[in-house]
């Protein structure tokens, strides 16, 4: 049977948005508006709210829950190819570059190992009422995956909110160095609160997206693109209930995972590149820097709707591996400019590893009666 939209855009609600809050945030109500044109691995937590918690098994649906079989698999590909010459980026058109980076990238090594290890930084940027200064407000994200074992561990830090820009810093040393700011019903600090939760399988929380790829169908996807829409498509289809355009956003949602966070194969990720290079409307930004100041080059994605927030892909420029995301505003209002950058995340660092996650239970116990994988009956005390 398949999912109905509505119920799996409810269950991605962030807690902080339930019924019966009596003071919804504006920034997290900010935040809500370009939540769903994110790459989903980064559909998580914000440095100043409580990671959202899924009363089910980790991932349901297109999920984890089926997740690779087979002890520690490297996927490999099926028909190795001889590498051509790489397309040239310079002054290319987005699909150039998309075209650039997938042959980069398609001669990268595979790796492998027992967990699949992801680390994003990520920030939304604030105008401080009265100020005239803009602060990120940050947090970072990592995350284990044990294929043997179909388990996902997770770690969310709130480092802490700094000016966004060097112009910021000045102008935010002019005002006083403020440790802390008010945005607008919401206090967030320069000193940040470190870890805000720790996830391991089986626990209260199992925080993740719904919707996700399995990762055990990763070595069946193929890497020829237009083979690999096909299916990705066809997959959706059968868990949503939706329309068909909003089922091509969600292979194009799909693809972005594939292309930065997913333990995807050098093939697969090219392939990944290629599906979204033959996408309308993408466009080239030329050189760019990330928010860690590494120079790559991007592109934009068409927003799926007129006026919805851009996506963003930064890509590094002689490995063609993926360095991080943005998401722009299109058009000005509610004390936001168009072209300003509304989130953003930076990978600082993918790999398969044989290290373990540093904790094996969750930040909170769930107590006598409850049961694994399921929200007690009261919101325990923090």
């Amino acid at each position: 049977m398949k999912n109905d939209i509505l119920h799996r855009l409810t269950a991605a609600r962030p807690a902080h948005l339930d019924p019966g809050r009596r003071t919804p945030s504006p920034v997290r109500e900010e935040e809500l508006a370009t939540i769903m044109i994110r790459p989903r691995a980064t559909r998580m937590v914000r440095a100043t709210a409580q990671p959202r918690r899924v009363g089910r098994p980790l991932l349901s649906g297109l999920a984890l829950a089926t997740a690779m079989a087979v002890a520690a698999v490297v996927i490999t590909d099926t028909a190795p190819e001889k590498p051509g010459p790489a397309p040239s980026a310079a002054s290319g058109s987005g699909s150039q570059i998309l075209l650039a980076a997938a042959s980069h990238v398609r001669q990268q090594p595979a790796g492998s190992g027992t967990y699949w290890y992801v680390e994003e930084h990520a920030g939304s940027l604030h105008k401080v009422p009265g100020k005239n200064y803009t602060v990120a407000v940050r947090n970072e994200q990592r995350s284990w995956t044990a294929a043997a074992k179909n388990k996902q561990w997770s770690q969310f830090l709130d480092p802490g909110a700094r000016p966004a820009t060097k112009a910021d810093e000045a102008a935010w040393k002019a005002d006083g160095s403020p440790t802390s700011w008010n945005l607008t019903g919401e206090t967030v600090t320069y000193a940040g609160r470190g870890e805000i939760e720790h996830d391991a399988p089986g626990g209260i929380s199992d925080s993740g997206t719904t919707g996700d790829l399995p990762l055990r169908l990763l070595a069946t996807l193929p890497t020829d693109e237009k083979a690999l829409r096909e299916r990705l498509f066809a997959l959706v289809d059968k868990d949503y209930n939706a329309p068909e355009e909003i089922l091509d956003r969600t292979v194009v949602d799909t693809a972005v995972r594939l292309a930065t966070t997913l333990p995807s194969t050098p093939a697969l990720r090219a392939a990944a590149y290629r599906l979204l290079a033959a996408e309308p409307g993408v466009r080239s930004l030329g050189d760019v820097k990330d928010h860690t100041g590494r120079t790559g080059y991007a592109v934009a994605l068409r927003s799926p709707r007129e006026h919805d927030p851009e996506l963003r892909l930064i890509f590094d420029k002689s490995t063609g591996m993926p360095l991080g995301t943005e998401t722009v505003a299109t058009r000005s209002g509610d004390g936001v400019s168009k072209g300003e950058v509304q989130y953003y995340t930076t990978i600082t660092s993918m790999k398969w590893t044989e290290e373990a996650p540093p904790f094996d239970t969750d930040t909170e116990d769930p107590g006598p009666n409850s049961t694994p994988g399921e929200e007690p009956d009261t919101e325990p005390a923090r």
